[in-house]
């Protein structure tokens, strides 16, 4: 297996919103970028799946918004988790980011009289502040920045997946990657790194997210010694498919049709939503829905496939997102259909890498933006701020990480050598098999038992016995990869089950750390509902930061926001 080096100022790792605003603000400050992603470029990545709405305070904010009521309904929404120095961050930058996008070409809906732009409502806000492209928002997101990146002739290396961080002594040196058209493993040396890598919801088998979206980024900082913070907090969208089987796994855009009359119905047509004293359906946030329709569905009033029915009885067609209305026709849902089957679905990390306001994470010289970073909403996220937060944090880290680059060099290390080859050598281990024989597990077995196990144990509801129970399996599974993972195809050129035998080894880690994390916090607060803990608790008013020792979880509270030892 060749080994190939190149040198940077800057790696950045993943494509979609954060790493490419985090190239461009790496460029501006005169460092050298590069940015590998896994996939294809402009067609891979969580950013374009972001639909609606983009989430800002703008100079013509309806009347009583400010960024001191944005950040008090982030708070709120977290229940006491987030940490108010990266919520006032988002909240006051946010603006700025959407300026930035309009002036790389984004052209965002306007009101009828084309004087402003129009400002959508969503659950949880206080007031209406969601910008928004017809529904493909995060879609142009990605085609102006990618315009722009291309513009500014920053380099990016596609199809390569990074393996690992390389650390010496302390200090990150790059990283280690594959890259998959030619089968080669190479080093991009840096002495700083971006983790723009997105989620990790493909560990469950129920979800809304892009086939690349497999907790790489946690992954890479687990086996760094880098802290992830708020990893229980993992959000389910309420209202996926479930039925037909074409559908499944597609949004219907309950965000969108709740607020304007639709209801939630079990299996026996009954409206159940009053019987949870949760409030009004119409202004339930995402935890809320999941969190009783997971318990309408385990009390046995759930459909044959699962789910639970979505009601659009007597509502304007027109008020449906045409979009979403033609996708599911594509898929064979009938246009005309009133009741759809629908279940919550993993959908969006609230936790990740523990950052600090300027994107730095517990190790020096990693900085990391986006989905993949932790601390900023806490045990729930508001709709519309996915975007909002990888364009903020996606800048700031580009500037510190080019900061910190440009003011430390790298130098001369003798044992950077011995770091590469501990870095390079499970991988090897891993794709140097061949599948056959009884004891080998391909890599789309070990997809389908992981995805089964996270979505059975570790869900949108949990108990402590099966947290146990997926704990025990996800770490002896870690131990068996190296052994007994194999490739169907012995060349490395090309070869899908390599690619995806790489994101087995991070999803196992990903979805160790969630179990890990929802097993300490015995109690339910926001996404994470524990059956056998069902109260709130002001002794768990805290967030929870993990990070992985000779196989074991390190855990330790923080105080309420600030990132201190309690």
């Amino acid at each position: 297996m060749e080994m190939t080096r190149e040198r940077y100022d800057v790696v950045i790792i993943g494509s979609g919103g954060a790493g490419l605003r985090a190239a461009l603000a790496a460029a501006e400050l005169g460092a050298r970028p590069v940015l590998l992603t896994k996939g294809e470029p402009q067609r891979s990545g969580g950013t374009l799946s972001a639909h609606y709405s983009f989430c800002a305070v703008l100079p013509t904010a309806k009347p009583g918004d400010s960024p001191d009521v944005f950040a008090g309904d982030i708070l709120r929404s977290g229940e006491g988790i987030p940490d108010p120095r990266l919520v006032r961050v988002l909240a006051e930058r946010a603006g700025e980011a959407v300026a930035f996008a309009e002036r790389l070409g984004v052209s965002f809906d306007l009101e009828e009289d084309g004087s402003k732009p129009h400002l959508g409502w969503l659950a949880g806000h206080t007031h209406a502040r969601a910008v928004h492209v017809g529904n493909a928002v995060g879609r142009e997101m990605v085609r102006v920045l990618m315009k722009a990146v291309k513009q500014a002739r920053i380099p990016m290396h596609a199809f390569t997946h990074a393996t690992d961080l390389v650390v010496d002594d302390g200090v990150v040196r790059g990283v280690a990657a594959f890259h998959q058209p030619s089968g080669e493993f190479r080093m991009y040396e840096a002495p700083a790194v971006i983790v723009a890598t997105g989620g990790g919801s493909q560990i469950y088998e129920l979800n809304t997210n892009p086939f690349e979206a497999t907790g790489d980024g946690y992954g890479l900082a687990l086996r760094a010694g880098i802290e992830l913070t708020d990893m229980e907090f993992v959000q389910h969208y309420p209202s996926v498919m479930v039925s037909p089987p074409g559908a499944r796994g597609l949004m219907f855009n309950s965000g969108i049709l709740v607020p304007k009359g639709a209801r939630l119905l079990n299996r026996h047509g009954e409206d159940f939503w009053d019987r949870y004293g949760a409030g009004p359906l119409k202004e339930a946030t995402r935890d809320v829905m999941s969190r009783v329709m997971s318990q309408e569905i385990a009390a046995g009033n759930g459909t044959d496939a699962g789910g639970l029915y979505i009601s659009t009885r007597g509502m304007d067609p027109e008020d449906f997102p045409q979009m979403q209305q033609k996708l599911l026709e594509d898929v064979g849902v009938d246009r005309d259909a009133v009741d759809r089957e629908v279940a919550p679905g993993a959908h969006y990390f609230m936790g990740g890498l523990r950052i600090e306001p300027d994107a730095s994470t517990s190790l020096p010289g990693v900085f990391a933006a986006g989905e993949c970073s932790g601390g900023i909403h806490g045990a729930n996220r508001l709709a519309g701020n996915a975007l909002s937060e990888n364009q903020v944090f996606g800048a700031i880290a580009g500037r510190s990480a080019a900061a910190y680059a440009l003011s430390h060099p790298l130098s001369p290390s003798r044992t950077e050598g011995k770091a590469l080859e501990e870095a390079f050598e499970p991988v090897r281990r891993i794709l140097g098999r061949s599948a056959l024989g009884e004891e080998r597990m391909k890599p789309s077995d070990g997809w389908g038992e992981l995805q089964s196990l996270m979505q059975r144990e570790v869900g949108a509801t949990r108990t402590g016995d099966g947290l146990e129970r997926a704990l025990k399996r996800l770490s002896a599974l870690r131990e068996e990869l190296p052994e007994r993972l194999g490739l169907r195809e012995p060349s490395l050129v090309y070869n899908r089950d390599a690619g995806k035998a790489l994101e087995l080894r991070n999803m196992i880690d990903t979805g160790w750390s969630v179990a890990a994390a929802a097993l300490e916090r015995r109690e339910s607060r926001g996404a994470h509902v524990r059956l056998d803990a069902p109260e709130t608790s002001e002794e768990w008013a805290c967030s929870l930061a993990i990070r992985l020792s000779a196989g074991s979880a390190l855990i330790r509270k923080l105080s309420r926001g600030k990132g201190e030892r309690t």
